[in-house]
């Protein structure tokens, strides 16, 4: 069964959803968006399934940021990330019950920035 995850960037106004299907021992994409930059993006993504081991590469050798990179997707682009953590849940590398739990992942400004922060409180 595919994994999909939905991306909603409020900074650009831009909504995204990612598709990734695992079939014959390789992870295929399927993108998009209401950016033409991220349909760019996901039309060279799915060109070619990638493997489990590429997709656990570091983020300068791992083929979903090069992509993003190549496709001129800006540094603040949340997609890339969540094109790596829908292929990471569908590859099995991370649970879709601890999703289900916790659906969304969050970054957060912090007006008046630099505070010191308690990062053991829970």
């Amino acid at each position: 069964m595919a994994t999909s995850f939905l991306l909603d960037s409020n900074v650009c106004n831009h909504k995204s959803r990612v598709v990734a299907s695992f079939e014959d021992s390789a992870i295929s994409f399927s993108v998009e968006s209401t950016c033409p930059l991220v349909n760019d993006f996901g039309r060279s993504l799915s060109m070619s399934p990638l493997k489990v081991k590429e997709i656990t590469r570091r983020i300068c050798a791992n083929p979903i940021y090069v992509k993003a990179t190549e496709s001129n997707l800006h540094p603040n682009c949340i997609v890339p990330c969540g094109v790596a953590m829908c292929a990471w849940t569908e590859a099995g590398l991370v649970s879709k019950t601890l999703l289900e739990r916790f659906p969304s992942q969050c970054v957060t400004y912090e007006k008046g920035g630099g505070r010191e922060i308690d990062l053991n409180k829970s």
